[in-house]
């Protein structure tokens, strides 16, 4: 009887809502002016009574027990630390199956001027928290910053969306992953679900449907974006994939290989030493495109060897020199690692860091922690931790094993013995490494692939290894008709690296979604100080830009060479 109250009252909600909408008059979608004889509903009222409906598990497109909208706030475009513009924010749970599973924390902004398309924000790491849907998505390779004059999504009037994955916690935490339905949300579920979540309140607030729909994801979101066009494809016009972690299962296998050698008594590489690794490859292969301006703009002509900063004699002499030990972490890294057994979509290696070619491991304390002690630190600390050890010994212990006492530090990773097809079950539940982008295709969906070639987190060899099995399936013509990929030299994962490129992705994809304008001539800028305001070409995969003369700060003295 309570659910039968609920439901009519949740019908009488949407159905007075779209009453709402449909009389109040609207230019573009959101606009809620109306002429002086028409009776206005007015935004914070169709705010306020989103707040307490249900969205019936019919309306969402996987397993689950519903959702529930958790409050429904109206933001006022005068609020203190508000630059979007007037906008409804609304918090969400949708409710799993599995009662001990956890909900999905979805948000959704309904901006009052909305344009009548969404932006779903990706995740990173282990999720655990909402995507930041009033600040910038991951179009660029510097975390949630624009290049100047580029408003947010919000303020250009795209509903905005993200979510959790289906549990609480931090980038670091992976104990969520014991129970099935959490690590299946987390793996990819939870994107349908939040995506059919927003479409339900997006039409009870303005009466219509998404006219184009966007995924635009960095790391684990970038992972997302390519499960959005390989399993969702109906869901998304178009999707921007930045250093995604495609191949996750190998990404935290490889992490832990490296792991070992860099947790090894006198393994640890120091952020000194790796400065002064770093600046023996810069001096070595920066002149090699042309002009030595700090980044190497085609790591695969770089060849340096590594023995040219051994500490002599081999034992550890001080910051300047790596010792044998450390040469071997290193070498680790700059390795493929080779299965002994299939991954998902038959990968069987997972590729090399560019660890002697420019890749900066150390310009933040995440990537292999900031020291040897802190590295282990458990549960995972932001900023001390190592995320290479922190990662891969949860999904071990967690995803894979289910027991917390095992260590990635005692775990073979190239042969996992008794864990294989365990490991391999978890692979195809993570990864997003298939080719089938057919009805994406179709429908014609767009994707913009990019990757910084300093990455320390996934190697930039991952996307060209998957961009090179998406061009023996489609031909690279074909492909390049609905993906476009790039690779940046001397960008990094969020932060770090020797340009923090950043463009306006989503204008870029939006136009050729709604207009048919194919990216060409791109042009990204340094957004990092001392080099901030330099610019460089965004050259199409396998061309990198090569210096022609003219003043090195500009895009303009650059050609995309092969």
């Amino acid at each position: 009887m309570r659910t039968r109250l609920r439901s009519r009252r949740t019908s009488a909600i949407v159905s007075a809502l779209l009453a709402a909408s449909a009389v109040a008059v609207s230019g573009c979608g959101g606009n809620d002016s109306a002429s002086p004889n028409i009776a206005v509903v007015t935004p914070a009222a169709k705010c306020s009574a989103l707040a307490g409906i249900t969205v019936p598990a019919g309306s969402i497109g996987l397993p689950t027990k519903g959702a529930t909208v958790v409050s429904a706030t109206l933001v006022a475009a005068t609020d203190s630390g508000n630059n979007n513009g007037e906008y409804c924010k609304v918090l969400g749970s949708i409710h799993p199956v599995d009662f001990n599973a956890p909900d999905i924390r979805a948000e959704v902004d309904l901006p009052t001027n909305f344009n009548g398309k969404v932006v779903h924000f990706g995740g990173g790491g282990f999720d655990g928290t909402i995507a930041n849907t009033e600040g910038s998505p991951a179009d660029g390779f510097l975390s949630g910053v624009e290049p100047a004059g580029v408003s947010t999504p919000l303020r250009r009037g795209y509903v905005t969306v993200g979510s959790d994955s289906g549990h609480e916690g931090n980038v670091l935490d992976g104990s969520f992953a014991t129970n099935d339905e959490a690590l299946a949300n987390y793996a990819g579920d939870h994107i349908k679900m939040t995506h059919d979540f927003a479409a339900y309140i997006a039409k009870a607030r303005y009466g219509s449907d998404f006219v184009h729909s966007y995924f635009i994801g960095g790391s684990s979101g970038g992972r997302q974006g390519l499960i959005a066009a390989q399993r969702f494809p109906h869901d998304y016009d178009g999707i921007i994939s930045t250093y995604p972690a495609s191949g996750i299962t190998g990404l935290w296998l490889q992490m832990g290989r490296i792991s070992r050698s860099l947790l090894a008594p006198g393994g640890y590489v120091t952020p000194a030493k790796g400065k002064a690794l770093l600046a023996a490859v810069i001096k070595q292969c920066d002149a090699l495109d042309g002009v030595a301006d700090g980044i190497i703009s085609n790591p695969a002509a770089c060849v340096f060897d590594p023995t040219a900063i051994r500490c002599s004699g081999g034992g550890d002499t001080g910051d300047s020199c790596l010792s044998d030990v450390q040469l071997n972490t290193m070498t680790t890294a700059g390795t493929p690692l080779n299965f002994s057994f299939n991954l998902a979509n038959g990968v069987q290696t997972f590729p090399a860091y560019n660890a002697f070619t420019g890749a900066d491991f150390w310009s933040v304390g995440l990537a292999w922690g900031a020291s040897a002690d802190d590295a282990l630190i458990e549960p995972g600390v932001i900023g001390k931790s190592a995320f290479y050890y922190t990662f891969s010994n949860d999904m071990l212990r967690f995803a894979v094993a289910r027991d917390p006492a095992l260590s990635i530090l005692n775990f073979n990773s190239a042969n996992p013995g008794s864990l294989t097809s365990r490991v391999q079950v978890v692979s195809a539940l993570m990864d997003s490494t298939s080719t089938d982008l057919t009805q994406f295709q179709g429908r014609g969906g767009k994707i913009i692939l990019q990757h910084g070639q300093s990455d320390q987190f996934i190697p930039a060899q991952l996307s060209i290894d998957y961009y090179d099995r998406l061009a023996s399936r489609f031909g690279q013509g074909p492909l390049s008709l609905f993906l476009k990929f790039y690779l940046v030299p001397g960008a990094a994962h969020g932060v770090g690296g020797q340009f923090n490129g950043s463009y306006d992705g989503l204008t870029v994809l939006d136009n050729w979604v709604t207009k048919g304008i194919e990216p060409k001539n791109l042009t990204i800028t340094d957004l990092a100080p001392p080099t901030a305001g330099r610019t460089r070409p965004m050259c199409e995969y396998p061309q990198w830009p090569k210096y022609v003369g003219g003043d090195p700060n500009l895009a303009a003295s650059f050609v995309c060479s092969n």
